[in-house]
């Protein structure tokens, strides 16, 4: 009798342990099927004869829905499940470029990048780093030096009166007459401008530092200027010759989703990060090569079959004449021509579809 007892405990254990692992796989397929957006790491052990529920996600309606679940199947459960944030903490991107890791650790990879003056969302401190969540929702880590923590005040005042710089680099000086630099900047960069003298701009930085910036380096960052295919294909040309960077998404080194990403945000569109995201939204305009489908500024996407599955690893904006702007070695124009000397062979071979962003906002983009 005695082994009986402990077969039934241990089959017992067993099932209910399944139960609460096809759970696990439902919350995490509807609520965080992407990791690079949501968080839900979630754990459970036996403690007592009670399943003890551990770990933290990004959404509380992931908690509720998994809390619902166990109640519903009838398990005996406690929980230490954290929502985060705990607390509402404000961060604004304080360098001109903020590396962001995959984890808490600069030898980890890079994963993107966010640029200066980005109000971003802090999900938790560890050691000396932040996890946060940028506006197109990636989540990644950037350590301490790369943000500042500010108040709400603070917050929302440094885009009270938003400037854009414009240039493709330039600098932040120390007064109107000095040389000396307090920074570097790059285009995108999100200025708050306090204060004008002649020729050039004041701003402040999130960490209070104070610069000056030529007039002809910045535009507001609100205008109620329309912005058209044509600006996105002028603003992409800036960028010819910028070395390939993985995970880059600024001036100083793009990957061919940050390109597109930037190019869009500089046009008053956030689009989510990555080429498997991008393909997601918009309006489907092609996917047989009929380039005559196509309008200037539709993102060109790239990729393989893999185990039945297709895999999109590369992203090109169309730019008009067979041709089109990518990220690739570098920021260069290729064609979809194979007898045009510009004609990109290997990326060609990979095309799977394009789409058109510009005039169908799907639920992943988001107006400035």
């Amino acid at each position: 009798m005695r082994y009986l007892f402990i077969i039934l405990i241990f089959f017992g254990c067993n099932k209910k342990n399944g139960n609460i692992d096809s759970i696990l796989d439902e919350v995490n397929s509807i609520y965080a099927p992407d990791k690079r957006v949501s968080l839900f790491n979630i754990t459970y052990s036996l403690s007592n004869s009670t399943i003890v529920i551990d770990g933290e996600t990004s959404k509380i309606e992931a908690k509720n829905y998994l809390l619902q679940k166990l109640d519903s199947a009838g398990i005996n459960y406690s929980e230490n499940i954290v929502v985060l944030p705990k607390d509402t903490i404000y961060g604004i991107i304080n360098n001109s470029v903020g590396n962001l890791r995959g984890r808490p650790s600069h030898s980890s990879e890079l994963v993107s990048q966010t640029l200066l003056g980005t109000r971003v969302k802090v999900l938790k401190k560890q050691g000396e780093w932040y996890l946060i969540q940028t506006p197109d929702e990636y989540i990644s880590w950037i350590d301490h030096g790369g943000i500042s923590i500010v108040s709400e005040s603070e917050y929302n005042n440094y885009y009270k009166n938003p400037y854009i710089f414009s240039s493709v680099q330039g600098f932040a000086y120390s007064s109107v007459e000095s040389k000396a630099i307090i920074s570097d900047l790059v285009v995108g960069s999100v200025l708050n401008v306090t204060d004008k003298i002649g020729a050039f701009y004041k701003i402040e930085y999130p960490d209070k530092r104070v610069g000056w910036v030529n007039q002809m380096d910045i535009s507001p960052m609100f205008n109620n200027s329309e912005k058209t295919t044509s600006d996105i294909i002028n603003n992409s040309k800036q960028f010819i010759g910028v070395p390939y960077l993985w995970g880059g998404t600024s001036s100083k080194g793009f990957d061919c989703s940050g390109f597109t990403k930037t190019i869009y945000l500089m046009n008053g569109l956030v689009i989510p990060r990555d080429a498997s995201q991008q393909i997601n939204e918009g309006l489907l305009v092609d996917q047989n090569r009929n380039w005559d489908n196509l309008n200037e500024g539709d993102l060109m996407f790239f990729g393989y079959y893999r185990d039945g599955k297709r895999r999109i690893d590369h992203v090109a904006i169309w730019i008009g004449d067979g041709k089109f702007i990518q990220a690739s070695k570098n920021v260069r124009i290729n064609s979809v021509y194979a007898d045009d000397p510009l004609y990109d062979k290997y990326h060609m071979e990979k095309y799977m579809e394009s789409r058109r962003i510009i005039g169908y906002e799907t639920s992943g983009v988001k107006k400035l």
